[in-house]
């Protein structure tokens, strides 16, 4: 029987065009990797998902599409019912260039936003996206006009669209993206951001932008962001066969905004879509998408906490709801990550570190897979290393965090921005960015700043270990007596000081971060292994070798500095420093350490909380990888 369902598929498969071949082929591989694993309640739907969305995206004859993708579906996604929610669902772009026509929209929309008009831009809404920028655009080096530059533009944006909206704009970088390539999913997302902002600057001068400049920015994305969503909208009601004219019933207005909902999950193209052709996407989507039955009740969710209580609805109704769903989706959406965070944590390596480590053995991780069905840890090693989620210092381990926040996880709909699983790490950054309102600060005020900053899974209140101090005495010692708050050893310091929250900043240019689909495009190769080679690498784990000797810090500490904003005179390694700053400097951080642990404790014992009662939990941040 099992034979029997390769070969219908296979004979499908033959008749697509050849440019089909090779996402669909890997499709005969998944369902060959379902068959073999048919005894686990689970099967990897990130992997899964991005190649349906891909192979009917690429097929010339969509029927034929549709008539592959029932076959898998029926074979394959039967099982997925039950399997595991990950929001993993990287996915391609229906459009790859940034056309004359969408030129033309950009430029029009910033002529509307900076001419006499406004275009909706408000002083009060200015004010309000100033205001949550301020803390960021104050601490970030500037120009000799005072103003940021174009790397300082970009991260304040990155931080506004993720505080505010959990978007994250490809192309706009966070403080330690090592995506130098690009790849065909985010190619026009890059350009889109490159051509707004160049636009900008040639629009109001070359000498940087200030805040109201960054916030008339901000807006503008907003706009277009908005403009996207309408246009969705009207290609959703016609595939519906509507006019969006109509005064809408409840019930109306839900299966609008699930058929919206789907179009953007599934990155499909309504405006090419036969209308039949939804009844089998509608019939299909909880085995598509398992998930689907929580996505729904989000969005009645949605529309029941909103101020719209009426028995009919407009159009105008319609885009105003979709604006909140957009609005709170990734934070929603990001219940998964912190779900996938749990399950790591749980296999988590505790022979390293103070606070944890943040890593999985490689052996924990795949067997995992074998033993617990989580067949989503099933990548190899290459891909793994190739997304910044190895640590092979020692036995390979699985990084949680960069893992996490690597781009398998992101949600591509937009031509504007992508849904990623959340950086806990970015809210740490931006209390300390709060805090100290400047590039750089003091190992003291750092070391008494963050033992009372907590996260979600270490408490505030804590006593920093010697190493920990003694490395941010390190960076200040390069730096005559600042540590640099948007470098690379800072970003490697708060990685060891918030193991699971932080990602580990690797050096530029040693990752490359890929999706599912464009890492098979390129290696000809699936990321993920068989259940056989899984094993093999278990068992070999299981003969006895050298103990591991544990150490305080979570993997091995490199020296290496990249300045991600602003300019940086390199110094010598601490070990080649000649001045006795750190020496100086080392009594005076030491009782700093005392007086924050003291003065989190008489806290406590006023307050009758107890220290591991409760910690906060963050939810926004910024990804490493956008």
């Amino acid at each position: 029987m099992q034979e029997l369902m390769i070969q219908m598929v296979t004979r499908e498969i033959s008749q697509v065009q050849k440019k089909m071949g090779q996402v669909v082929m890997s499709l005969v591989v998944m369902v060959q990797m379902r068959l073999s694993h048919s005894s686990s309640p689970t099967f990897p739907i990130r992997i899964f998902l991005p190649l349906w969305q891909s192979a009917t995206a690429l097929a010339h004859d969509m029927a034929l599409a549709c008539k592959v993708t029932a076959i898998l579906l029926s074979s394959v996604c039967v099982r997925l019912v039950s399997a595991s929610s990950f929001l993993s669902r990287a996915q391609e772009a229906n459009v790859m260039e940034l056309t004359p026509e969408l030129e033309a929209s950009i430029l029009q929309e910033i002529e509307a936003v900076l001419g006499s008009s406004k275009h909706g831009l408000t002083e009060e809404r200015l004010m309000r996206i100033e205001d949550m920028m301020r803390a960021t655009f104050k601490s970030l080096p500037k120009n000799q006009h005072d103003r940021l530059s174009h790397v300082g533009a970009r991260y304040t944006l990155h931080s506004y669209f993720v505080q505010r909206h959990a978007w994250f704009v490809r192309g706009i970088s966070s403080l330690a993206d090592n995506s130098s390539a690009a790849t065909p999913s985010n190619l026009l997302q890059d350009k889109v951001e490159d051509y707004v902002q160049a636009a900008f600057e040639q629009r109001m001068g070359a000498q940087g932008l200030d805040l109201k400049d960054m916030a008339v920015l901000a807006a503008t994305y907003e706009n277009l962001v908005h403009g996207e969503l309408a246009q969705r909208l009207d290609a959703t009601f016609h595939i519906m066969s509507m006019t969006g004219k109509e005064s809408m019933t409840v019930e109306t207005l839900d299966k609008v905004m699930d058929v919206y909902m789907m179009g953007y999950i599934l990155n499909l193209n309504y405006t090419v879509l036969e209308p039949y052709k939804l009844e089998l996407i509608t019939g299909s989507i909880h085995k598509i998408y398992p998930t689907w039955p929580s996505t729904k009740e989000f969005l009645r969710s949605v529309r029941t906490g909103s101020t719209l209580h009426r028995s009919y609805f407009s159009r105008s109704d319609a885009e105003s709801l979709l604006e909140q769903v957009f609005d709170q989706y990734g934070r929603w959406q990001d219940r998964e990550c912190q779900d996938l965070k749990s399950q790591l944590l749980a296999l988590e390596d505790r022979s390293i570190g103070v606070n944890g480590s943040g890593r999985v053995k490689i052996t924990d991780f795949y067997g995992s897979a074998l033993r617990d069905g989580n067949w989503q840890f099933s990548e190899n090693t290459a891909y793994l290393a190739q997304n910044g989620a190895l640590d092979t210092h020692g036995a390979d381990r699985v990084i949680i965090a960069n893992y996490i926040n690597s781009p398998s996880n992101c949600l591509a709909s937009s031509k504007f921005y992508s849904v990623c699983c959340i950086n806990e790490c970015e809210d740490l950054m931006d209390h300390i960015e709060h805090r100290f309102a400047a590039p750089s600060a003091t190992p003291v005020e750092i070391v008494m700043f963050i033992a009372s900053l907590g996260s979600s899974t270490v408490a505030a209140g804590r006593a920093l270990n010697d190493v920990l101090v003694q490395r941010l005495g390190d960076i200040a010692a390069r730096n005559d007596g600042q540590v640099p708050l948007h470098g690379r050893l800072f970003a490697q310091w708060l990685h060891h000081a918030y193991p699971r929250e932080c990602p580990y900043p690797h050096a530029k240019g040693t990752t490359r971060p890929q999706t599912v689909s464009d890492y098979m495009a390129q290696t000809k190769q699936s990321p993920v292994l068989t259940k056989d080679v899984m094993m093999s690498v278990v068992k070999a784990a299981d003969v006895p070798g050298p103990a591991a000797e544990a150490s305080e810090e979570v993997t091995q500490w490199t020296h290496h500095e990249e300045m991600y904003v602003g300019s940086h005179v390199s110094s010598p390694a601490p070990a080649q420093v000649k001045s006795g700053v750190w020496h100086s400097l080392r009594p005076v951080v030491y009782i700093a350490v005392m007086v924050a642990t003291l003065a989190a404790l008489l806290q406590r014992t006023a307050t009758g909380v107890s220290p591991a009662k409760k910690m906060p939990h963050y939810y926004s941040g910024k990804d490493l990888f956008v």
